[in-house]
């Protein structure tokens, strides 16, 4: 397993684990924003755990969503600032470890080919 990979799948599961936190009751979440955010992050697993080029190049982008909560709320929610902290180290994490595992896997697919290389 790439170490790319590992961080990859080791920041979505503390991703995973920070959303799930917000369905806990006394959260101050709303539960259903909570349930969307988690099953969001639970679609593309399938393709994390089998290393699946297109699966990482957009889940990369996926995580700015989650990024952009995690800024959000550490700046305005003083009680969710551990969660918001979290997320956005782990949402950062998760982008630039699946982008460039997406281009460790182009590269090593096709490496004489110039078009796996953008």
């Amino acid at each position: 397993m790439h170490p790319l990979q590992i961080i990859s799948l080791l920041s979505w599961f503390v991703l995973l684990v920070l959303q799930s936190s917000l369905l806990l009751p006394g959260s101050g979440f709303n539960p259903y924003w909570a349930g969307l955010l988690v099953i969001a992050l639970l679609i593309p697993a399938r393709g994390l755990f089998g290393a699946r080029r297109y699966t990482y190049k957009w889940v990369g982008f996926m995580t700015m969503l989650y990024f952009c909560i995690g800024i959000s709320e550490l700046v305005s929610s003083p009680a969710l600032r551990i969660y918001a902290f979290g997320t956005t180290i782990s949402s950062m994490l998760l982008f630039l470890s699946s982008i460039y595992f997406a281009r460790y896997l182009g590269l090593r697919a096709k490496p004489n080919d110039p078009s796996a290389r953008s």
